[in-house]
């Protein structure tokens, strides 16, 4: 069976030769997990999202079911022989992948989903509604809401022009470092305390999390690069402006639109001083609904020409970016229960991206932050890596304890 893809499915398939279109969660669970159970539940999901045991046509923009797939999606490791990523093709399916990887007396769950498929908050919702077939409830009546023609509608209200395109300018490439190319992966805890005081200060200060995550993240790559005008694009969930009541509703879809959001470092400049200005920035381009103006066009050209021209036309007035950031938002412990099995942690990260292109993104699990990346470079690419990490939580604890 065939599943037509959306027009915001197209989004993610702009840049395949610089990012594999692929999200990846990881969750440490307090005891082993039952791999039958988990079979099962995987099954039980795919009466509500399909497209899971589908392979993407890229040329018809549609999911289209092979049989036989659910053996690929679930694949278990020890400890020792942790192939630390996943093997995922989604041009030939599945659209997801899980690795259970065996401790001594607990297990770590590692989920690659399509990219193509959904978008962060997406994943989200599909890791609720595993646990929950997990958990053995009903899912008969649940249903996947992927489409975005009802949020456009909403937010196309005559009362709201439709916002222009910006032609702002892109952040330079980081330095080319010479090495062996491998994969690699960092992340750092911030951990419950330090979560609170920085959120309370933000407040305080009538400030988003968003704008002082996207300061501190720039003036990183400024203490690094020295490069004085960023782009950094700054994603949007449309799901914000179109939330759905039922609680029978899932959406496991492309439902989130980016800005690009130009942050310009003076030198000396303080968390304080570029979180001001962020945060205008922000606000300016929410009023704007500057996130709008690329979803409308190929919304519009995708009702008249084929996903390949839209693919080719789109790619030809898309501002590129080097540096990207991704907040997964609060991750719901009430709704992320399998079966009696505690979830100790758990953490959102984006695809391994091809250096010098550098994804930092945050995610949030029982008011404690986790800051990754994933990265396809050399060592000296990835420790550059992990000093971005160590500059952006440096940043964040000294404002958080200045004030």
């Amino acid at each position: 069976m065939n599943y037509r893809g959306e027009p915001m499915d197209l989004m993610p398939t702009l840049d395949l030769d610089q990012a594999a279109p692929l999200l990846e969660c990881t969750l440490s669970l307090m005891h082993p997990v039952d791999v039958e159970r988990l079979f099962a539940a995987v099954k039980t999901t795919q009466t509500v999202v399909p497209q899971i045991m589908s392979r993407y046509n890229l040329r018809k923009n549609r999911f289209e079911e092979q049989s036989a797939q659910l053996q690929r999606v679930i694949e278990e490791f020890t400890a020792s022989h942790d192939p630390g990523r996943g093997q995922l093709d989604v041009l030939q399916g599945p659209q997801l992948k899980i690795q259970v990887i065996h401790y001594a007396d607990y297990d770590q769950l590692r989920l690659i989903m399509s990219r193509l498929l959904t978008d962060g908050e997406g994943f989200k919702h599909y890791l609720y509604l595993l646990a929950a077939a997990y958990d053995g409830q009903d899912l008969t009546d649940f249903v996947n809401e992927r489409s975005g023609r009802r949020i456009m509608n909403f937010l196309r209200h005559p009362h709201r022009p439709l916002p222009q395109s910006s032609d702002a300018p892109v952040a330079e490439r980081f330095p080319q470092l010479a090495g062996d190319v491998h994969h690699h992966k960092g992340e750092v805890l911030i951990p419950r305390v330090e979560s609170k005081r920085l959120r309370q200060l933000a407040r305080h200060q009538g400030v988003t999390m968003n704008a002082v995550l996207l300061s501190a993240y720039a003036l990183a790559l400024f203490s690094l690069t020295g490069e004085r005008q960023l782009v950094i694009p700054y994603q949007v969930d449309l799901r914000l402006h179109g939330p759905v009541a039922a609680t029978n509703v899932v959406q496991v879809a492309n439902l989130t639109s980016q800005m690009p959001v130009t942050i310009t470092m003076q030198e000396g400049a303080t968390l304080q001083a570029v979180v001001a200005q962020t945060q205008a920035t922000l606000t300016q381009l929410h009023e704007r609904l500057a996130y709008l103006a690329p979803l409308v066009e190929i919304n519009r050209m995708s009702r008249a020409l084929p996903p390949e021209l839209v693919r080719r036309l789109t790619r030809k007035h898309r501002e590129g970016a080097t540096v990207s950031f991704a907040n997964f938002g609060h991750v719901d412990h009430t709704r992320l229960k399998f079966g009696e099995i505690p979830v100790t942690q758990i953490y959102f990260a984006g695809t391994y991206r091809t250096m010098p292109s550098f994804q930092l993104t945050m995610s949030a699990y029982h008011d404690a932050w986790t800051l990754a990346f994933r990265m396809l470079g050399s060592e000296p690419d990835y420790q550059l890596g992990i000093k971005i990490l160590k500059n952006v939580v440096t940043q964040l604890n000294q404002w958080g304890h200045d004030k």
